[in-house]
């Protein structure tokens, strides 16, 4: 089961986007391109929250954020729930989307409605379907690029990462260690009958009597009962919190420690419960988990170390969504999955995923590998343009040339340069960026555009005027210029140039 499609409506700088997710979604793009508006959509989708004003792009229009959910397990439904889904499914794909129509508005307001592919039209709000999304997709687990770790891995809560590797470790316990579970819950019965059963504290029992004997004074016949319940086992974990020691044994707050240790001891643990949940073999509804930045703050060693957790994760019972500006985390084999958003009139755009041009990129191997090698996609996919040069002279010129003439990098203008390593690989290069969005340009010389120009059809030279009028030059000056002219009427090796 997978959030196949996302579909986002006037949400913050989202006007209208929509894209495809894997179970590995890697989303790129340079900053405040919108990745991180992409991952709150979703966040909204699946957990509901009223939105302020500052999220709506329009704000007399609704935001509507729609999902496509495939393989839709109903066995993780109730009995009496599963057929009021199943009338809604086509071949196992449910179509959901949640609705503010207004900023002004209450969470009761908020409507979830869902595609009726027998009718092809939305029915809103039906009964029950909320609660039904909750089981078959979770709370999801949303880590932003700036929140302190210590929300996610600090202290226990029910979604986040520390309490799902809590309730593994429990259930284990359950499993494997009844004697120990046996001597616990007899600990705790003994605490419960101190506080409020037969071997009750006398003090306790004083302390009902004298504030029954004082609110008597006020309202006579009414009497106080002291309510102590022992914690269960359950209670106590919930209560758990986590702390670090280092090599002098010191033990210190996890929130003491810097940004750098923190997530790193966050997407550790994310990669031990990927373990933990292959290992146990759960079948268990999907857990999306979203994350800003994850390698915020990591060194690349690492970064490498968490590309291959997350990875082990989506394989198991996660969907992995995240925005990242490493491409350590979007490498060439993770690339036909990733995301590129861009921005164009102060909207989010996202470009058409390199999975759908598979043909165009299998017919251009060398070509796609350079194209996106660490050495170029570090700048490709987080650029709005990009140009194609030939060869290293280009590339060692062309960025200086740049600089000297705007005052500026290319960087600065959100444009990328690609070394094509031969004029042969210029046109492929420009198929493959073309086919998945963008429009790319080519500095070339002489040479490529009087050869190779009309074969890959960048020019007609019957039409164009500047390569009949250079042709005819050629033909004009030879004997008194001393070069020689090939068969093709284009000079030639020989003579005395």
């Amino acid at each position: 089961m997978k959030l196949e499609k996302v579909k986002i409506n006037n949400f913050c700088s989202c006007q209208s986007v929509e894209f495809e997710l894997d179970g590995y979604s890697p989303i790129v793009g340079y900053n405040n391109s919108g990745k991180s508006n992409i991952l709150k959509a979703i966040n909204w989708l699946l957990k509901k929250s009223v939105l302020s004003q500052s999220s709506f792009f329009d704000i007399n229009t609704a935001i509507t954020i729609e999902g496509e959910v495939s393989n839709v397990n109903l066995q993780l439904l109730p009995d009496n729930q599963q057929p009021a889904v199943a009338q809604y499914l086509n071949n196992g794909l449910l179509k959901f989307r949640r609705r503010q129509d207004t900023p002004q508005t209450s969470a009761a307001q908020i409507r979830i409605d869902v595609f009726d592919f027998n009718n092809n039209n939305w029915v809103a709000n039906p009964a029950g379907l909320d609660n039904s999304l909750a089981l078959l997709f979770p709370e999801p687990i949303y880590i932003e690029a700036m929140k302190d770790a210590s929300d996610d891995i600090g202290k226990f809560a029910a979604k986040n990462t520390i309490g799902l590797l809590l309730k593994y470790t429990l259930d284990q316990i359950r499993q494997n260690n009844a004697a120990a579970l046996q001597s616990l819950e007899n600990a705790l019965q003994t605490v419960e009958n101190h506080l409020s059963g037969q071997n009750r504290i006398n003090e306790f029992s004083a302390f009902e009597t004298q504030a029954t004997s004082a609110i008597n004074n006020f309202f006579p016949g009414i009497s106080l009962h002291l309510n102590l319940a022992a914690p269960s086992l359950d209670d106590l974990i919930k209560s758990a919190s986590i702390d670090l020691s280092e090599q002098t044994g010191q033990i210190r707050n996890f929130s003491s420690y810097g940004h750098g240790a923190q997530r790193s001891v966050q997407m550790a643990l994310i990669q031990l419960l990927a373990i933990q949940i292959q290992n146990l073999q759960l079948n268990l509804p999907t857990v999306v988990l979203l994350i800003d930045e994850p390698e915020l703050y990591l060194h690349p060693q690492a970064i490498e170390i968490l590309s291959e957790s997350l990875v082990l994760l989506s394989k198991q019972n996660f969907q992995i969504i995240f925005s990242t500006h490493s491409p350590l985390l979007a490498s060439q084999e993770k690339i036909l999955n990733t995301s590129i958003v861009f921005k164009e009139q102060n909207q989010t755009k996202v470009r058409q995923k390199l999975g759908v041009a598979t043909s165009v990129l299998n017919n251009h191997p060398h070509q796609t590998s350079t194209i996106f090698s660490l050495q170029h996609s570090t700048y490709l996919l987080f650029s709005e343009k990009v140009f194609i040069a030939e060869g290293k002279t280009e590339k060692m010129l062309l960025p200086e040339i740049y600089r000297i003439l705007k005052n500026r990098t290319i960087g600065h203008d959100k444009t990328c340069m690609i070394e094509a390593g031969g004029s042969d690989s210029i046109f492929p290069i420009m198929q493959v960026l073309s086919q998945v969005g963008y429009k790319p340009k080519a500095i070339v010389d002489l040479d490529y555009v009087f050869k190779k120009g009309p074969s890959e059809q960048f020019i007609n030279p019957q039409t164009n005027q500047d390569f009949i009028d250079c042709k005819d030059w050629f033909q004009q000056n030879q004997a008194t210029q001393g070069f020689n002219l090939g068969t093709d009427g284009f000079p030639c090796k020989g003579g005395s140039i």
